[in-house]
């Protein structure tokens, strides 16, 4: 049967998660009972991480590997995932497993409920307080910029039709963190966006960059959005004629 769904994971140094990962990933898809596939994107990684997709995907015929020689960061691993997906519909889901693979079920039952352009999770966070101000101030900017009022405007844990991400990863300038702009692609596009409320935990195992410098990332955020919202001004005026 062909595939209906692709849930794309980019993996960098998550050795410690893979294998966690598949498990509950493939007891998801059993629970679905859709045929589904899951694209594990190493990108780049210094650890054993491409070992233990490629072990996982000897062992489960619905997971695929796929090895990036250099890192290039969690678009490109959206990028892959697009170009190798073999789904309708595509999944983003973080490889930490802060989004929770058991939430999947409930953003499919919207994607089928609502028929929208793309469901996109509400995460609500257990982490450290200054990372959730830092959070809900950046989304406040993101909303103000481009005149939305999601509630988690830069969650990157939706489901949409492949194509859709295909055109939404469409962009002039290089964005480090163009992962954090998904939802302001979303709406210079004038697509419909149908929210879910699903709980952000703590990374299972290994250690994010973003731990490290928080401010700095969402200082280098705020400077691309200026970028971006200059780049999708004319995107922006087409859809309000």
């Amino acid at each position: 049967m062909p595939i209906v769904l692709s849930v794309i994971a980019p993996c960098y140094n998550e050795e410690a998660n893979v294998s966690t990962l598949v498990a509950r990933m493939m007891a998801v898809f059993d629970d679905l009972a859709i045929p589904a596939e899951l694209l594990l994107i190493d990108d780049g990684s210094a650890d054993r991480t491409w070992e233990c997709i490629e072990e996982q995907a000897a062992l489960e015929p619905r997971v695929r590997g796929i090895k990036h020689t250099k890192n290039q960061g969690i678009e490109g691993g959206w990028r892959t995932g697009v170009a190798e997906g073999r789904g309708e519909l595509v999944c983003l889901i973080d490889s930490d497993l802060q989004n929770r693979p058991e939430d999947i079920p409930r953003l499919y039952a919207a994607w089928l409920a609502e028929s929208p352009d793309m469901v996109q999770a509400v995460r609500h966070p257990k982490g450290v307080k200054s990372r959730r101000l830092f959070s809900r101030a950046l989304n406040h900017i993101l909303n103000l910029s481009f005149g939305m009022s999601l509630r988690d405007n830069k969650s990157g844990f939706i489901i949409c039709r492949r194509e859709t991400l295909r055109e939404l990863l469409e962009h002039r300038y290089h964005y480090k963190y163009f992962q954090s702009f998904i939802g302001c692609a979303a709406g210079v596009r004038n697509l419909r966006i149908v929210e879910v409320d699903t709980d952000f935990e703590a990374r299972h195992g290994g250690e994010s960059f973003l731990s490290h410098f928080p401010v700095a990332v969402s200082l280098r955020i705020v400077g691309e959005l200026v970028k971006y919202r200059a780049e999708t001004l004319p995107i922006d005026a087409r859809r309000r004629r």
